[in-house]
């Protein structure tokens, strides 16, 4: 058996780093979790408008003031939506959060700023009392 004095190691290159076409993992990740943050926000938002819609309803088949039936709506809005937030938050998913807190802030700007959206008269029209 013929040994030669050079080890086969060190007579090899060093392996060089790879670069990587395209996009980063922890980039195309971030991405990722904000297309389903939107995702999220798209879908729970209208459920959490609904309910509220109904609480609208609920407040002017009980008579309530104007201003009443106002901060029940907004508090059940924000309160609805804070529920379905938590879990991304329990989740410790922080960019899929801030993306649905975001995105649903813009579905009710869109809503209310473009299609001149109000909780009571575009469902029910003028409070009949």
């Amino acid at each position: 058996m013929l040994r030669s004095s050079r080890s086969w190691r060190r007579g090899r290159t060093p392996i060089s780093r790879r670069r990587r076409k395209g996009i980063p993992p922890a980039v195309k990740r971030i991405v990722i979790e904000a297309i389903y943050g939107a995702l999220f926000a798209v879908f729970t938002f209208p459920v959490a408008l609904f309910i509220a819609e109904l609480g609208v309803w609920v407040m002017i088949v009980w008579m309530q003031p104007y201003d009443v039936i106002m901060t029940n709506f907004y508090l059940t809005l924000v309160m609805i939506q804070a529920l379905f937030l938590l879990i991304p938050a329990y989740n410790r998913q922080p960019v899929r959060l801030i993306v649905a807190a975001l995105t649903a802030y813009v579905i009710w700007s869109l809503l209310v700023g473009i299609a001149n959206f109000h909780p009571i008269t575009s469902m029910f029209g003028e409070l009949p009392y």
